[in-house]
């Protein structure tokens, strides 16, 4: 007795049109997810890789700002040289001061704004705090 749900017997075998469709259409979604998500990933990767190198530029302006505070330099600026053209720095110090308090005469407080400025004109600020005191200073001494 023959089943109604088996193929005739012709001697052929494989997929038929549509069943190879089909199978195209599942791998083509597949592959559209995965392109996507890749290329959505490396969107991410330039972005983050942007924000850590412009941080990282931030630090440096708010490390230059502190030595230039310690050396009794209000404001200064400057590039950070070919391996990043066009970002620029600046910092400007404000002397903040408290004479009443007689603890505190010999420090001496400022408010500092740190500026990174980047090649597209965009430019991000930091303010804060920073202090010199006198065994901050440091002294020259001559060769005898």
């Amino acid at each position: 007795m023959k089943s109604y749900l088996t193929r005739h017997s012709t001697g052929q075998r494989g997929f038929t049109l549509t069943e190879v469709l089909v199978a195209l259409a599942i791998l083509g979604g597949g592959m559209f997810v995965l392109v996507n998500a890749h290329f959505s990933a490396l969107a991410l990767h330039l972005f983050t890789q942007e924000e850590v190198d412009s941080r990282m530029l931030l630090e440096i302006t708010v490390a230059r700002a502190e030595m230039g505070i310690a050396a009794e330099e209000l404001s200064g600026g400057g590039d950070f040289g070919p391996r990043y053209p066009g970002y620029k720095w600046s910092y400007e110090a404000q002397q903040m001061g408290d004479a009443e308090n007689p603890y505190m005469m010999d420090v001496q407080f400022y408010t500092v704004t740190a500026t990174l400025s980047d090649s597209e004109g965009e430019s991000t600020s930091l303010q804060f705090y920073s202090f010199i005191n006198p065994e901050m200073t440091t002294t020259v001494q001559t060769a005898q």
